[in-house]
């Protein structure tokens, strides 16, 4: 008879999604995110280490000593790296540090919670890349061509100043960064995204938008932290 069900049929079971569900499309997101916005992080670190430099000084600077290549050359790989892991593993780890602090799912906590999940889960995130943002700026900075590739550029740093301080350098300043940003952006994300809601029906619109507007914000607001 047709709609009738097999009784000695047994419903499929339904399991909660597992913490590595959400790994792959994170840590696509960040690589992806990464090559795009490369170029944008040239230009902070010239500016950034020249103080006085405008963005158009700084990318004709570049573009004089490295070509156009350099923006696809100079401390590209470490970047990536660099900023595949730290997106990837804050924005995986938050709703796990959540949780195990809290005792609740994400979508059950208030602002203030999300905000301090984020910034617990920039520890091991600053861990992971200091060495890679070391790496990293040493490259950009690179006027007189000396390193080749992320092994010399560490060899260089481990025996000029030693593990901790050519690998960790500025390992305060960037664990003070990733905190209020995204401890930051969590805490205002909800605000940001019921403002934009108020305007904006489709979902993923009112994701993207929020979530523009949260990181543009905390970056304006942590630009003094470099």
């Amino acid at each position: 008879q047709a709609g009738s069900r097999d009784p000695h049929l047994r419903p499929t079971p339904s399991f909660p999604p597992s913490i590595m569900d959400s790994l792959p499309p994170v840590t696509g997101a960040a690589v992806v995110t990464s090559i795009v916005m490369y170029p944008a992080d040239v230009i902070r670190a010239i500016c950034m280490s020249n103080p006085g430099t405008g963005p158009v000084q700084a990318v004709n600077g570049f573009v004089g000593t490295h070509g156009l290549k350099g923006f696809v050359q100079q401390g590209l790989g470490a970047e990536i790296t660099r900023a595949s892991f730290s997106r990837m593993i804050k924005f995986w780890l938050q709703p796990q540090v959540h949780q195990a602090v809290y005792g609740r799912p994400q979508g059950k906590g208030n602002p203030v919670s999300k905000g301090v999940a984020g910034a617990l889960a920039t520890i091991p995130e600053v861990i992971t890349i200091s060495p890679l943002e070391n790496m990293k700026l040493a490259e950009q900075l690179d006027k007189d061509k000396r390193f080749n590739g992320m092994a010399d550029t560490a060899k260089h740093l481990t025996k000029t100043r030693g593990v901790v301080g050519g690998l960790y350098c500025g390992y305060i300043g960037m664990q003070m960064r990733q905190c209020l940003w995204t401890g930051g952006f969590f805490l205002s994300l909800d605000v940001f995204k019921g403002a934009v809601g108020a305007g904006v029906s489709s979902p993923l619109a009112q994701d993207i938008i929020s979530g523009f507007m949260a990181g543009a914000f905390w970056g304006a607001l942590n630009c003094w932290t470099g």
